[in-house]
């Protein structure tokens, strides 16, 4: 390997230590926990700065895209939407046909891949799809969910399928707009996740508005960069009483600085307030529960179990420990559903 005294690499490892400072430190009580965790919750208000979107749409008109299509377990209708001047959100509302009184309403959120079609099992024509994606690491986890009874909403997220830029969309559906869009959104004071979260919150108000769900039994879920997004939605919004993180919940310092992500997963300042387990703590004493796979390349196990253990000592302390799950499972960069599935449906 060729050395040059010039190379930044010491440098940089330098940074997370003289950056990071755990906000979990000296608290001993539950009332100093919990107190930590607002404050959190309140610095990453200025993190994800959604007050900066400029001409959000505060009253929803969502409108049905093309039939309904009918399934023998529930019934799939596109919808479009505009969430800001000029923009407009794609998104499938999933209802059951015997809808569970213990299920949840969920806003399910896709990681990179075919966008929104590959939870949801359809092809681009929005027909069903009859042999399942090559990679199916997202398990079609909103058909899971309808299934067992939940009523689910799931976007099509910022920069993804059908919500790329316009000259991204002639290019295969598994290519994402992520870095042309994370990169022109920071002289703006916002980035990708940003702009996530707000659907995910839009969702959450469309679920309560229009799909009569209430909201103790209003819950997301997110796998990889829909699990970054599903966490930090939760952390914004207590209206989210039920969180379900897979393939994300790890440290900053061993995957999303130590080696390649997509440009979606950094977001200026972020460990100035905390890590991803403190981000995952904040939610405490809400319900939440967390997928890592034995597998995962991108989220190494080892500090997914560091991550693991930390959560469950603030939930101890904030007296919330019936409140966390977590499920370990021998598996690659997936969902898993094991526990999940039946954590979001009441079974």
């Amino acid at each position: 390997m060729k050395t040059s005294p010039y190379s930044p690499d010491a440098f940089m490892q330098s940074l997370y230590g003289e950056t990071y400072s755990d906000p979990f430190a000296k608290v001993n009580t539950k009332q100093e926990v919990l107190k930590a965790c607002e404050n959190i919750r309140l610095r990453a208000k200025s993190l994800f700065n959604l007050d900066a979107i400029p001409n959000r749409v505060t009253d929803l008109k969502p409108e049905a895209v093309g039939k309904a299509l009918e399934y023998p377990d529930y019934t799939l209708q596109k919808y479009s939407v505009e969430i800001c001047k000029e923009l407009r959100m794609a998104y499938f509302l999933l209802t059951p046909k015997n809808k569970k009184e213990t299920a949840s309403g969920v806003v399910a959120l896709c990681g990179h891949g075919y966008g929104v079609r590959h939870i949801l099992n359809i092809r681009k024509n929005g027909k069903k799809k009859l042999i399942p994606y090559i990679d199916n690491y997202q398990k079609s986890f909103a058909i899971e969910l309808v299934k067992r009874g939940c009523t689910v909403v799931a976007p099509e997220l910022f920069g993804f399928g059908e919500a790329r830029l316009k000259k991204d969309l002639i290019k295969p559906f598994y290519i994402s707009s992520c870095d042309e869009l994370s990169h022109h959104l920071l002289p703006l004071g916002l980035t990708v996740a940003s702009m996530r979260v707000y659907q995910a919150i839009v969702c959450a108000d469309i679920l309560l508005k229009t799909c009569n769900v209430s909201e103790d039994k209003l819950a997301c879920m997110g796998i990889s960069g829909g699990g970054l997004t599903a966490l930090y939605a939760s952390v914004l919004d207590e209206r989210f009483s039920k969180t379900v993180i897979s393939g994300y919940v790890n440290t900053f310092k061993d995957s999303i600085l130590s080696m390649w992500h997509c440009p979606d997963n950094y977001i200026p300042n972020i460990l100035g307030v905390g890590e991803i387990y403190d981000f995952a703590c904040s939610l405490a004493p809400r319900k939440l529960l967390i997928e890592s796979g034995t597998k995962d390349k991108l989220f190494p196990i080892d500090a997914s179990r560091k991550a693991h253990e930390k959560i469950r000592k603030v939930y101890a302390l904030a007296d919330a420990s019936d409140s966390l799950e977590t499920d370990i499972f021998n598996g690659k960069h997936s969902v898993s559903g094991k526990k999940s599935f039946g954590f979001l449906s009441g079974e």
